[in-house]
């Protein structure tokens, strides 16, 4: 009951609207040919949509764990439909349920929609903007997302695409960096992956209508996190002018602890296997023979040794991500690029709703607190105000240091159903990917059943909510097409993002006049007090709140909790106690 659940609540982050909302048997073609290859897509009411474009050559074989090589051929590529997604695992409903895969690693493919406002796509000159999924790096990939709608609306290319994921996406090796040289050393093949794939927007968007020098990049949670990476790295220069972080996070690890150190350290997971082995050549050969199915079984066997395994994804190599890190990377970022970073006001309820410490759940939907409704909202305020620090206002100060084009927002739209069900507005409220259905206009999604649906969009909340989606088009556009959000549309009221003025625009109903700049930056040492003496929580909820703001407000330690009443809990029993919470277990 509970994995259904999730997977209904899921389907808002990943599957915002399904592939097959898509008519892929359209009779009509086209057939566009650009630098690197020549492809056939559909011409579908007022789109031209390309799925399934290869950018690089498939990382298989010799190609595992090394960076990805440009795709060119002579062949005329069918564009008509969706190619593989990166292997993932096949249940997303929880970090810690890894244990079936499915995908492929060929799997470097990117789709392109192209609203049909001229009789020659070629002669078009359209802004360009570039999605980058979430799922934690670990899931995900460009098909699930339409935003067919956003490109169609507001006369922009939207492109969609696919990046290795997890241990095949991020692998730290001595032995490979032995035998190895170039980018083919770094350990963030997923970044990569990319910037290749944005390197492909440079030499063939021309051909599909697209400005390559008004290039856009926009994710949400890991592809937020992906996008604020980029910025800090010395390999994005030129590659896109604007950023859009959604939910992002700053985050990295360092060489050593991805090499020996984690629990999911690439020496550990293949420790039996290399432990007679003292050659690096016969260590990667031998490395790069196993199927990725075999990979994936040593994972998932090494994972389950641990109560709560991280895979190490993005590490400070000094190639992709710079030594310093994230953070101090921010501060040199090019002084011409627009950066928009915010979070979600509910973020972490995404989690909390499927989880037993929170709820009884009965008939699947229908959810009544087990504990006090204080309780709930001090557990996501303080998770969602430290995914803030660390997704949008740090960043952007860091930033602000060589960067005055900078904006902030909030997402506050909460207007479930509050019924039989529960009080759904309290019980997801603005939570985690809720921002993308508004993004992409599409809140009638195949994955969300008849009675679902009601709850989480009533028919109360049309009117407000399409405005605020079409205002939310307006301004992502606006910046693709112009650098400045304010530049057309009924809001015109974002100021930008300084350190005097640390302020957020609220994205709520404008029908109601919700968005409005709110000036309110989390205060690690405020948050912290405040969070030491709140007696809606207990000890041990303490323990654990101070423990992840602590360690999530640094890039760089791993510092114990904060309280000096937290002695008498082990790490161990806070990360069970984090898996229980978040639904975990």
């Amino acid at each position: 009951m509970k994995k259904f659940v999730g997977f209904v609540f899921l389907a808002i982050v990943l599957s915002n609207c399904s592939p097959n909302l898509v008519d892929s048997s359209a009779n009509n073609k086209i057939k566009v040919s650009s630098a690197q290859l020549t492809t056939i897509g559909s011409v579908e009411d007022n789109l031209y949509v390309f799925r399934g474009i290869p950018y690089a050559e498939p990382p298989v074989g010799d190609l595992r764990w090394k960076a990805p090589r440009p795709f060119s051929s002579n062949e005329i590529v069918d564009a008509t439909r969706f190619k593989n997604e990166c292997i993932q695992p096949e249940d997303n409903s929880s970090l810690f349920n890894r244990s079936l895969i499915t995908g492929d690693e060929d799997c470097l493919y990117l789709n392109i929609y192209v609203p049909k406002n001229s009789s020659e796509i070629g002669k078009n000159k359209l802004p360009v903007m570039f999605w980058i999924h979430g799922g934690s790096n670990i899931w995900g990939s460009g098909s699930f997302y339409d935003y067919s709608r956003l490109a169609e609306r507001k006369d922009v290319i939207v492109i969609t695409i696919n990046y290795r994921l997890g241990i095949f996406g991020w692998f730290a090796s001595d032995f490979i960096r032995d035998t190895s040289s170039g980018l083919d050393q770094s350990a963030n093949f997923g970044h990569l992956d990319i910037l290749e794939g944005l390197r492909w927007v440079q030499n063939n968007i021309a051909a599909y209508g697209g400005d390559p020098e008004n290039v856009t990049v926009f994710g949400e949670s890991a592809g937020g996190h992906n996008i604020l990476t980029l910025l800090a790295s010395p390999l994005s220069d030129g590659l896109f002018h604007k950023a859009i972080s959604q939910s992002g996070y700053v985050t990295s690890h360092s060489l050593e602890f991805a090499t020996s150190e984690s629990e999911l350290s690439s020496e550990k997971i293949f420790e039996e296997d290399i432990k007679y082995s003292v050659n690096s050549n016969e260590i990667v050969d031998y490395l790069r023979s196993l199927s990725s199915e075999e990979v994936y079984e040593k994972y998932i066997d090494t994972a389950e040794k641990h109560p709560y395994p991280i895979t190490p994804i993005t590490i400070r190599d000094g190639i992709v991500v710079p030594k310093n890190g994230i953070y101090e990377g921010l501060e040199n970022v090019d002084p011409n690029i627009v950066v928009v970073a915010g979070t979600n006001k509910d973020e972490m309820n995404y989690w909390y709703i499927n989880s037993d410490y929170f709820y009884q759940t009965t008939l699947e939907v229908r959810r009544t607190l087990k504990r006090s409704e204080e309780n709930l909202r001090s557990w996501n305020k303080y998770r969602s105000d430290i995914w803030r620090y660390r997704g949008a206002e740090e960043p952007l100060r860091r930033m602000s240091e060589s960067n005055d084009n900078l904006y902030s927002y909030r997402f506050d739209w909460d207007e479930q159903l509050n019924g039989f069900a529960g009080d759904y507005s309290l019980f997801l409220g603005a939570a985690h990917g809720l921002d993308i259905p508004f993004l992409s206009a599409s809140f009638d999604m195949p994955p969300i059943t008849w009675y679902i649906k009601p709850i989480l969009f009533p028919d109360s909340s049309a009117s407000g909510r399409d405005a605020l989606s079409d205002q939310m088009m307006t301004f992502w556009s606006n910046i693709a097409k112009y650098g400045d959000p304010n530049a057309f549309g009924k809001q015109q009221n974002w100021k930008k993002f300084t350190l005097e003025n640390q302020s957020y625009l609220t994205l709520d109903n404008p029908e109601a006049g919700l968005i409005q700049m709110t000036n309110d930056p989390v205060k690690r040492s405020h948050l912290l007090e405040e969070l030491e003496s709140d007696s809606t929580l207990e000890i041990k909820e303490r323990c654990l709140l101070g423990w992840i703001a602590v360690r999530q407000f640094s890039e760089f330690n791993n510092p114990k909790p904060p309280f000096s009443f937290c002695s008498d809990f082990s790490e161990e029993e806070l990360f069970l106690f984090r898996r229980e919470v978040e639904g975990s277990d």
